[in-house]
């Protein structure tokens, strides 16, 4: 009995640091979770995700909350949904921004407070930008959403010889009017729009079009507010880690609880 009682503190020792070293090695500094940000869809309106070390279709499943089907259909995935490190995945598509050519807005206020706007000569054109509040997120304006203010517009010629900057105004659509660059050569330009802070893109933010001398064309871009809390998925051995935790709590008290036991019975 006596070599027993000797022998127990010891394995019991032993036991404590076996545990204590486990949670620590199964409690990564990523169990927190991090916030995922759905990335800016591309000039195809494709939404790319690259594949990072140890990446599977489960976890990016639950990071971005694309269901594995998806991600296997977009991607023409096999059965086992084989992936490679910093392999560029399709996560979902949205539809191209459309071009709309449309008239300016009627004014809704008096006409003698209105300053007339030059009409465009013959030989140029006016390409008008718009980002508007995606309230629903379905990339389309619809009634109810405004303009936003603060969206960086930048457009630019095939031939290099146009480059302007501007940025994009807010109001009801009804009584304002977007933000316009007039007197432009008839060419292809490239337009691109920097979405405020705050907001994410619901349509692709970078636009190629050929206008014509005479011609007046307006682009649609949309951004949506962010949710702080959106998109907030944990890690599987985020998940994981707390029930080590806990079974690890657990033996270490039963553990403690048996050693005093037992020194409670030799004293006695």
């Amino acid at each position: 009995m006596k070599t027993k009682s000797k022998t127990l503190p010891l394995f019991l020792l032993l036991l404590t640091v076996l545990v204590l070293s486990l949670i620590t090695l199964r409690l990564p500094a990523s169990a927190q979770g991090t916030p995922y940000q759905t990335p800016t869809p591309n000039a195809n309106g494709d939404i790319i995700f690259k594949v990072r070390p140890g990446d599977g279709c489960i976890s990016i499943s639950l990071l971005t909350n694309v269901p594995i089907e998806t991600i296997k259909s977009l991607n023409g995935l096999d059965d086992a949904c084989t992936l490679d490190e910093d392999q560029e995945i399709v996560l979902g598509r949205v539809e191209p921004v459309v071009l709309t050519q449309t008239a300016m807005p009627s004014p809704t206020i008096p006409p003698e407070m209105i300053t007339p706007s030059p009409t465009p000569s013959p030989g140029t054109a006016t390409i008008c930008v718009v980002l508007f509040h995606d309230m629903d997120g379905n990339g389309m304006r619809t009634t109810g959403e405004d303009y936003l203010y603060g969206g960086e517009v930048s457009i630019s010629n095939r031939s290099g010889s146009v480059s302007l900057t501007g940025t994009t105004v807010a109001g009801i659509p009804d009584e304002v009017e977007p933000r316009c660059f007039p007197d432009l050569p008839q060419d292809s330009y490239n337009v691109t729009v920097a979405i405020p802070d705050g907001f994410n893109a619901t349509t692709t933010t970078n636009y190629a079009l050929e206008v014509k001398a005479g011609e007046d064309a307006t682009i649609d871009f949309g951004a949506q507010e962010s949710v702080p809390s959106a998109g907030v998925v944990e890690p599987d051995s985020a998940r994981r880690s707390p029930v080590l935790a806990i079974i690890g709590g657990v033996i270490l008290l039963a553990g403690l609880g048996l050693g005093y036991y037992l020194w409670r019975t030799r004293k006695i």
